[in-house]
């Protein structure tokens, strides 16, 4: 097939920009202001960082680029925590609750959001979360009909040992958090 050395014209806005040379710079500077952002976003704590955050942080935010690569800091997490509601009933028995898991297969893509709210209510620093978060487990406690009398929020944790030889981490330890009187036992039903 003979060709007449004519080019195709672009078709869509993508191929128009691109085909352009206004475009091509667009699209260079676009991401030329995103990796410079970056950098600065990165940085650790300095005057140069501190001096660049008013106008990098905006742009960083509104991208959807402000990502928190905290976990791989040098100072890594310790312990596994969790978090329970242990509800008292009238009757003297006592329930734990936890918040809600997915199973082994897709569950750790839907109780994510889960497992880092328990995090966050579990830290002695969101104290202002334990009453919400107790009240929501008498909630749970009382989804059967029975409420219970009084609901305590637990943070129980394990310290996570070294790699190496030994165990892998200690043994559960208990902190409440928080208590919550539900009804009185003598409130009747």
């Amino acid at each position: 097939m003979a060709t007449s050395g004519v080019t195709p014209e672009p078709r869509g806005l993508q191929d128009r920009i691109e085909a352009s040379a206004a475009g091509r710079a667009l699209i260079s500077a676009f991401a030329i202001v995103t990796v410079v952002a970056l950098v600065f976003w990165n940085l650790p704590e300095s005057e140069l960082r501190a001096g660049a955050f008013p106008v990098v942080e905006p742009y960083v935010r509104s991208t959807g680029l402000d990502q928190n690569w905290g976990v791989f800091a040098p100072d890594p997490r310790r312990a596994t925590v969790e978090l329970v509601g242990r509800a008292t009933y009238a009757d003297g028995r006592v329930e734990d609750f936890e918040i809600p898991a997915g199973g082994p297969l897709v569950g750790a893509y839907w109780d994510y959001r889960w497992r880092k709210w328990s995090e966050w209510t579990a830290s002695d620093d969101h104290g202002f979360l334990w009453q919400p978060a107790a009240a929501w487990f008498a909630r749970r406690a009382s989804a059967d009909g029975e409420e219970p009398v009084q609901v305590v929020l637990v943070r129980k944790s394990y310290p996570l040992f070294p790699p190496g030889p030994g165990p892998a981490h200690g043994d559960w330890e208990e902190h409440v958090l928080y208590t919550l009187p539900v009804r009185s036992p003598d409130a009747g039903p």
